[in-house]
């Protein structure tokens, strides 16, 4: 089981041809937040966005394989379904927090995990733009009985595991302009092409921090990686 935290950045391969295809910047989930639908992965090169089915990747250990890389879809707007960083709350307006991670099992989604508690999928009544709402699921979004009370017992408490406290926060931010970068945080270290560390955890992103990493192509890692 890993974190989608995790999955994010990871180098995808072609099984077909023993190439490099890109690596993976953002992830597209059913209706229910149940499964991985489809990844979306990047050409390191030319930065070139393209999506591919998760039932046409292979996870093995650390790496992601591709059957073909007939496989890869260009030009398609893609729907990004993160739901790292949307508000959680209950039916009567209680606040869960902020979803910090998703622990999966493969493709398939095992928990959601905030910064005050963890649910599971089935738990979800409604999930917008910008927040879950926990709660009993119908066909229709008319939501009259909370089952927040009644279930609050089955949820985890972030305190009481391990594997929660464990999550490294990465919280999912969507822009365009690399400017709004400039003051932050990274949280994790950040290679250059050759290998080299351009940018530390921790460390404050400037100008020319920013310049580095428009440099060596890694501008998407980093809108993924700061805070």
């Amino acid at each position: 089981m890993e974190n989608l935290s995790q999955l994010i950045s990871k180098k995808v391969f072609s099984l077909a041809s023993g190439n490099e295809v890109g690596y993976v910047l953002n992830v597209v989930l059913d209706d229910h937040l149940a499964c991985i639908q489809a990844l979306i992965i990047v050409d390191e090169e030319s930065e070139l966005e393209a999506e591919v089915m998760a039932c046409d990747v292979v996870v093995k250990g650390e790496h992601l394989f591709l059957t073909a890389e007939n496989k890869i879809t260009y030009g398609q707007e893609k729907v990004r379904t993160n739901p790292i960083g949307k508000h959680v709350f209950t039916q009567k307006g209680e606040d869960c927090g902020k979803i910090k991670d998703v622990r999966l099992e493969k493709f398939k989604v095992k928990l959601l995990l905030t910064d005050k508690m963890a649910f599971l999928p089935k738990h979800i009544g409604v999930w917008g733009k910008d927040a879950l709402i926990l709660g009993k699921r119908k066909k229709k979004p008319q939501f009259s009985q909370p089952v927040f009370e009644a279930e609050k017992q089955q949820l985890v408490s972030i305190n009481a595991t391990q594997a929660v406290r464990d999550v490294a926060s990465a919280p999912f931010r969507i822009t365009t302009d690399a400017k709004n970068l400039i003051g932050k945080m990274a949280t994790r270290d950040i290679f250059g092409l050759n290998n080299e560390l351009i940018i530390k955890k921790f460390e404050i992103i400037t100008q020319k921090k920013l310049n580095d990493a428009k440099k060596h192509n890694k501008l998407n890692i980093l809108f993924y990686n700061c805070k």
